[in-house]
């Protein structure tokens, strides 16, 4: 009968001047979920019999995800983003009844590819997987202009508890992005697992206590050198790499180069904004994390979750209004409410920009993320999850580096970036911001964010086309240009 009534609305279509897009798209994906769902079946069926053949010593593996390329209008972000924040926005909006009028701005709950799209940019989004099975969202702009800069790779790598959609929040003017692909560049914006555009596994159900058992350790070790190759592979060059990583994507790039030191030789500069590495110096809520860090109690993951990051997406109102003091708006935020920079007056900020920042933040993370960098604030080392004494080994990284800091910052404070500084092996300069009110999530979203950061990050770039151009080393011969501010 279905098959039937599908055969008289193709007929009705082709024969009639009918508007049937929407039919066909759902037909198509319907047939393609269909189409995976069988691979699927023929895979885990192949498995099984090999694992029922195989000698117990030697099973043989399931067949390898191949990362697959994927334009917009191909991938159903419906399922991805929009349901993962409103599954929880009918309760945030009995809370706090600001977010009834958010909600219904149009850009609200755009993913990153959507936005880009109304920015008037073209983007790509590559799904790859990790050795350790986890599935990744990878985003690409694609350079505006031919051959500016020979096609130079950039990978922009969000922060704590964010997302790709993190870089393009100011728009199609101020985005760093967008200004780096005007130019030239052939910009790549990574999503960290957890997050909710990589959110899949090979094997692990994403409900499952397995697949949340991660930190940054892994995000460097697997997710960051996923992503390297990956994109090495595409462009099928040996051409060294930029990078820019904000808090976590800084932490996630150093945890890569000091664990795996031949990813040092893929690289051309990274620029850190906001780095978090040593953290001694914390201000703020997140100081109190550091006493239970090693041994959380059942009612510290009852409040924060046993998996993911307050998976409501909300902080509980009661504490929110014990520990910070600001719009409730912003307060319930769990990375504002860590992370500090709380905004007094929100009366002169645009309403779309609220409701993008609001819906997209937090993007999602795991409990033992947070766990690790409280472990670190506590130890003041730089070290392994749950393991003080085996600490990264920081002189392994040896592609020259730029740090980016703020005296207004909670988090990567201005003396335990001094101690970075001088923990690696090529630095090339520690820029600090005083008195700009520049707090840790505004290096990427601030409203001065192009004015005080992206103009210094294109000027370390470019002083790096300058140094390394017609050499494919990454070392450094003359650093008089620069200065330790």
């Amino acid at each position: 009968m279905k098959i039937l009534i599908i055969n008289l609305v193709i007929l009705l279509c082709l024969n009639q001047k009918v508007m049937c897009d929407p039919f066909f798209e759902t037909l198509s994906e319907h047939f393609n979920n269909i189409a995976i769902s069988m691979t699927k079946t023929f895979s885990n069926i192949k498995y099984h019999m090999s694992q029922m053949f195989s000698p117990p010593e030697s099973p043989v593996p399931p067949p390898p995800v191949q990362p697959t390329t994927r334009q917009y209008g191909e991938f159903n972000y419906k399922r991805t983003y929009n349901d993962f924040v409103e599954k929880t926005a009918a309760e945030n909006e009995t809370d706090i009844p600001e977010y009834i009028n958010l909600k219904s701005e149009p850009t609200a709950l755009m993913s990153t590819p959507q936005l880009a799209t109304l920015h008037g940019r073209r983007m790509e989004s590559h799904v790859i997987n990790t050795k350790d099975g986890y599935l990744l969202t990878l985003h690409r702009i694609s350079p505006k202009l031919d051959n500016t800069l020979n096609n130079r790779t950039i990978i922009l790598h969000h922060g704590l508890l964010g997302s790709s959609a993190d870089w393009v929040m100011l728009g199609p003017t101020k985005s760093l992005p967008y200004i780096l692909s005007d130019i030239g560049y052939d910009v790549w914006l990574p999503n960290a697992r957890g997050n909710y555009y990589s959110r899949g596994h090979i094997k692990m159900a994403v409900d499952s206590e397995e697949f949340w058992r991660f930190s940054f350790q892994e995000m460097g070790e697997y997710d960051l050198a996923a992503v390297i190759d990956y994109i090495r592979s595409v462009k099928n060059s040996n051409d060294l790499i930029d990078y820019v990583g904000h808090s976590m994507g800084a932490t996630a790039l150093l945890v890569l180069l000091s664990t795996t030191p031949r990813y040092n030789q893929y690289l051309r500069i990274g620029v850190l904004l906001a780095p978090l590495a040593f953290m001694s110096n914390v201000d703020g809520p997140f100081k109190a994390l550091t006493a239970m860090a090693l041994n959380p109690p059942d009612q510290l993951l009852k409040l924060i979750g046993r998996k993911e990051f307050v998976p409501s997406r909300k902080m509980p109102k009661w504490l929110a209004l014990k520990y910070c003091k600001g719009p409730l708006l912003f307060c319930c935020n769990p990375l504002y409410f860590i992370s500090g920079g709380i905004p007094q007056d929100i009366t002169t900020w645009k309403v779309s920009f609220l409701a993008r920042l609001l819906y997209h933040v937090p993007a999602g993370g795991s409990t033992d993320t947070m766990l690790h960098y409280a472990q670190i604030v506590k130890s003041g080392k730089f070290h392994r999850f749950n393991n003080a004494n085996d600490q990264f080994s920081l002189n392994a990284v040896t592609v020259p580096m730029a740090l980016f800091s703020s005296s207004d910052d909670w988090l990567a404070t201005i003396p335990d970036l001094l101690r970075l500084y001088f923990s690696i092996a090529n630095p090339i300069d520690h820029y600090i911001i005083r008195g700009k009110n520049m707090s840790h999530t505004e290096f990427v979203w601030g409203a001065n964010a192009e004015e005080l950061v992206y103009k210094k990050v294109l000027d370390f770039l470019d002083q790096g086309i300058k140094i390394f151009s017609g050499s494919k080393s990454n070392e450094i011969s003359d650093l008089s240009f620069l200065s330790l501010r």
